[in-house]
């Protein structure tokens, strides 16, 4: 006669969902180190100054749903500024070298346009001073909250069905869940390529048309940039959610009795 042998097993499970990203960051930079404190701060203002006329043209125009749909920026803000100075080290020709003063504006930048971004991020490349960082893609928080809950189903039957491949192999049977512990299975959001950007020389269509057209006329531009600016498109890259799950089971192997 067969008894039944209580079987204990401990399973992860994991569920991963690949979705399109809806933002884009930039985090751009404007600095400049000099002898000259004034001069050092009104370039970095010009070229502020110049950076915050382009984030106006695509912001939204006022805080209706209507306006913040159709502008390709969704958010932009200026999250430091900092003004330092520093004696540089000595060298072999100037034991007493002069003061130096440096001046840090940083944006964080999101569009949601990705047409505009290329012209955008073109434009801004050439003006002095100014530093674009690589484009970080993400989801919108609404995105992340509406797949949570599949995520977690996911999980877990991806647990389960890893359990009961191992009783089927086994010889376990009365699979059943005692257990589950999620306080490591937080969600994780990772774009695919290590953040690295994609480009191909497209001609950007509307709505970064008319924005494009604009941009022209800025001060500093080319011919030549003013072309690279209506030609240059991001590829936004897929960002992964993710989470994972530990569940513990308990089952019952069959043990005959002679």
């Amino acid at each position: 006669m067969a008894h039944p042998t209580p079987f204990e097993l401990t399973v992860s499970g994991l569920a991963v969902i690949p979705l399109p990203a809806e933002r884009a960051i930039i985090n751009v930079v404007v600095s400049s180190d000099g002898k000259e404190k004034s001069t050092v701060t009104k370039e970095v203002v010009a070229a502020a100054k110049q950076i915050e006329k382009l984030l106006h043209q695509v912001a939204p125009q006022d805080d209706s749903p209507e306006a913040k749909a159709a502008a390709p920026l969704a958010h932009w803000s200026k999250t430091s500024l900092s003004a330092t100075s520093y004696v540089p080290g000595s060298t072999d020709h100037d034991h007493h070298p002069a003061r130096r003063y440096k001046s840090t504006v940083r944006f964080d930048i999101r569009f949601r346009e990705f047409k505009a971004l290329g012209a955008f991020g073109t434009t801004i490349s050439s003006i002095s001073h100014v530093e674009v960082s690589n484009i970080e893609w993400i989801l919108t928080t609404e995105t992340k909250d509406s797949y949570r809950s599949e995520l977690r189903k996911t999980a877990a039957r991806n647990a389960m069905r890893k359990a009961q491949d191992y009783c089927d192999v086994l010889g376990c049977g009365n699979l059943r869940p005692i257990e589950l512990d999620d306080t490591n299975g937080n969600y994780s959001y990772q774009a695919r390529g290590s953040g690295r950007t994609m480009q191909t020389a497209r001609r950007s269509a509307a709505p970064a048309q008319m924005y494009t057209q604009s941009m022209q006329s800025m001060p500093g531009d080319n011919e030549e940039s003013s072309e690279d600016a209506s030609g240059l498109e991001f590829t936004p890259q897929e960002v992964q959610m993710s989470m994972e799950v530990t569940v513990k089971f308990h089952a019952d192997t069959l043990q005959k009795s002679f």
